[in-house]
This record gives structure tokens, sequence and C-alpha cells, in this order.
């Protein structure tokens, strides 16, 4: 199948269209004046945009929400094959793709620009796509997070390329055509998927596939600051001439970052290249050491485009992020309430740096909500010692994700083990309690940070409200 053929099609449905990545799909389609329709468990900010864009959304997974017009359905890898929709498409003979086949497709049209790895793609795939578009290059983006910047986690240009982030959750990346690409970080993460089958080896073979399949006529930029990303780096310099390394230490790779400061009003760095070359006293309005990194990847790949100094600087100093990345959602008596996706134990290791960067020795006060019982379970020793940074750690419950429960893990078992590094960690019973649970805590120089990516997102966009609600029930 190809783009003009599904730009045809009668009816797209998808399920599982109220996620980031879907719907930024369904929303292309529509400005192709595609017919698209879906469902999902529960609604968001985002199938009201569906909704706006004439996407008829569908609460709930049912066969009642299938009809003889759909000529094909878009699914994400969790969906399971006794999913209702699915057999009715089955029984229907309707085909059924995956999100990762139809981005596949899309950007056969294109250059591709994906970025691939464990953690930092949203906020990459960003910065890379404002920088082309502060050069004139006018790309389509497609992206796993709302980008300030275009306020949409998608973006219909006239340019020729594609910036995409790729998703390493069921291996799907390595099926996007890739011209430019970048490798973030190498993790275990996703080992539940059925092609890693629990092994991390396999994991990293596929991204040395990633690494390998990209021709040379394009770049590939290597996070050598990652020991597993300079390993296939190492393996593969000798055999391709299109690797591009980065790194925060000086003279360690082709491009790295020097008097790096991070302060109040973000980051600040120069970039400093092998060759010589240095673009002195780059400003980002953004927080924390990692997103040096991750500018410096899509400086690799701006600079490869020929995007001049002066753009790059520009185009740096106006990203001013992606939703649920270090976001400021609300505020309680000069109290900032910051909402980011962190779920995985080095990311909340990093975005508690960042908000130490931000706010020095004050009180910092991290709500969060761990997302899925394999990741706690694979990762447990390391959830256990990320919240080194916090003065109070709150922790919610499990959010399964759909998950079954596994023999002693859980939110109590999870506490216990924290404990034994961190003095104050606090059960949230409820998160209806989650304004009471934390008043006792607040100090006029605190910073409430909401880390996961479960359901937890409202509750940081509500905190304020109740907070202040519960000042007037006491």
């Amino acid at each position: 199948m190809n783009f003009s053929q599904i730009i045809l099609q009668k009816t797209i449905h998808f399920i599982g269209i109220g996620g980031v990545g879907m719907s930024a799909l369904a929303l292309m389609l529509r400005k192709y004046n595609v017919a698209v329709q879906g469902s999902d468990l529960k609604e968001n900010y985002l199938t009201v945009k569906l909704k706006e864009a004439g996407v008829i959304f569908h609460l709930g997974q049912n066969q009642k929400n299938m009809h003889h017009n759909i000529s094909l359905v878009v699914k994400t890898s969790i969906i399971k094959d006794d999913n209702p929709e699915i057999i009715y498409a089955k029984e229907h003979n309707i085909p059924i793709i995956t999100r990762a086949d139809l981005l596949a497709i899309i950007m056969q049209q294109y250059l591709g620009i994906t970025v691939a790895g464990t953690h930092g793609k949203t906020t990459t795939t960003a910065i890379v796509a404002v920088l082309l578009e502060q050069a004139g290059l006018d790309p389509t983006v497609i992206n796993g997070g709302t980008i300030h910047y275009f306020n949409s986690n998608y973006k219909i240009g006239q340019g020729k390329y594609l910036v995409a982030e790729s998703d390493e959750s069921d291996a799907s990346f390595v099926k996007l055509p890739t011209f430019l690409g970048v490798i973030t970080n190498i993790e275990p993460e996703h080992l539940e998927f059925a092609g890693y089958q629990n092994n991390f080896a396999i994991q990293q073979q596929y991204f040395l596939q990633y690494v390998s399949q990209i021709a040379d006529e394009g770049l590939v930029a290597l996070n050598l600051d990652c020991h597993n990303v300079a390993s296939i780096y190492k393996q593969l310099k000798n055999q391709k001439n299109n690797l591009f390394s980065y790194s925060l230490s000086p003279n360690k790779a082709d491009l790295w970052a020097e008097n790096i400061s991070c302060h109040r009003k973000g980051i600040s760095f120069d970039a400093v290249f092998a060759s010589g070359e240095r673009i002195l006293n780059i400003n980002m309005p953004i927080y924390g050491k990692h997103n040096i990194s991750n500018a410096l990847s899509a400086i690799a790949i701006a600079k490869f485009l020929k995007i001049t100094a002066e753009q790059i600087k520009s185009g740096l100093q106006i990203f001013t992020g992606v939703k649920q990345r270090f976001t400021k959602v609300g505020e309680y008596k000069n109290i900032p309430i910051i909402d980011d996706y962190a779920h995985h134990p080095t990311e909340i290791s990093a975005t508690l740096q960042a908000a130490r960067s931000f706010i020095g020795s004050n009180n910092l006060i991290c709500v969060v909500q761990p997302h899925k019982f394999s990741r706690v379970h694979d990762l447990f020793n390391e959830f256990c010692t990320a919240f080194s940074l916090a003065d109070v750690v709150i922790v919610a419950d499990i959010y399964s994700a759909s998950q079954q429960p596994i023999a002693g893990i859980n939110q109590d078992s999870l506490i216990a083990g924290i404990k034994k590094y961190h003095k104050q960690v606090v059960k949230l019973d409820n998160e209806q309690n989650l304004a009471s649970t934390l008043k006792p805590y607040l100090k006029d120089d605190s910073l409430i940070i909401c880390m996961g990516a479960g359901t937890i997102s409202s509750w940081a966009n509500n905190l304020q409200e109740k907070l202040y609600q519960n000042d007037t029930h006491n």
C-alpha cells in the first residue's frame, strides 16, 4: 500500500486514536480530507482536537463502532487480537495495519529524519523540527508530544523532509525509511515486547540494524555518553562513513558542548566541532543538562543540512519545549506545579536534576505515578534510587497500562524500596486526596513536580484548583 491508496480510503478507523502518536497521523489524514474515525478508552485534550477536525470519536472499543464503509483499520501495537474492533475487521476482511506501518507509508514521500532511543526522543524530534522550520525548510512533522512552537503534535509542510519520532517499544523504528537518524541513548525498556524476548541483547541488535540500514548518503548522530550507543559506534565506525558522534564531554566526539550553564532562565552552552568550528553563546529556555545533549544531536542534523550557525542559534533560542516535558501547568501561592512525562528511572533522575538546576536547594516535592508492573519489576532497584534529589517523594498506585499484576510488585513494595534510600516517602492512597496529602509538605520555596506516563498529567493540570479548594474546606 502506498500513500496515494491511503488517501483514497473510504473511512479509516483508528483503534487507540487518543494517543499522541495515533492522533497526529489521524489529524494529518484529515488535512487530506480522508474520512477518519476512531475509538479510545478515555477522552483527553487530543480527542477534543480530533472532534474539531471532523473525526468521529467513539468512547470505548466495541463492534458497534464499526460499519461497512470502513476500508482500513490502524491500531497501536498494544491492541490484541481479542479486541472487538479487530475481530470485526477480520470477520469482514478489512485490512489492518499498525501505526508504524502507516507512518512508514507516509514517509515514503519524503526524506525521512527519525529520532530513536530510550529517552529524549520527543524533545529531540521537536528541536530538529523547529530548527528546520526556522531555516525555511518547511518540514512535515509527526511527533509523540505536542510541540509548543507549533501548538500541535504534527505539521504538514511543503518541504522535502519529514521529521518523526520513532518507537522502540515494538521495534517498529527499523521499519521507517530514514535518511538522517539519531540515537539519543539505549537502555533496557519495553523488553516485554514479544520480539525482544525479554532480552536486552536482542533489543540492542535492532538499534544496530537501525544504524546499519541508513544509507551512506545520509547521516546518523550517535550519543557517545551512552555506553550502549558508543558500543554500536565502535562496532560500525570502520564500516560506515556516515556516523557522527556527539557528547557533553570535550574532545570525545565530532561535536561536544563547552561552557555549560543551567540556570533559572534555562540552559546555555557553546557547541564545538572537532573540525574547530564553534557556535558560541547558545541559549535555550528549557531546563536540564540532558536537553543540551538533545540539542547537540539536532545541531548535528542541522549542520548536515547546511543550516547556518545563526539559524541554529535563533531556532534553539525560541524552542520552548514539548507538552508534559517539564511544563508549568499551575501555581499555588507562588509554588510552581510542573507536569513531566518521566516514567523510567533514568528520566526521573534527569528531570529531578533539571529541577535542582532551577530551584537550587529549595524544597523539591516529587509526585510519581509508576507506569507498568513490568517496568517496575524489571527496574525495581533503579526506581528505588532514582529520587535522591527530591526532598519529598509521594508515590501513587502503579498505573497498569492494561498489564496484569506481578506478584510482589505493587505500590507498597515500591514505597518500602524507596524508603531504604530516602527519608520522606509518602503513600498517596487516592488521587482525589493529592492536594490534602501535599499540604503538610509545602513550604514557600517549594516546587511540585508530577511525573508519569499514565493519568498523572490530568492530576497536575487540576492540582492548582484542588489545592485552593482544599484551603476553603479547612
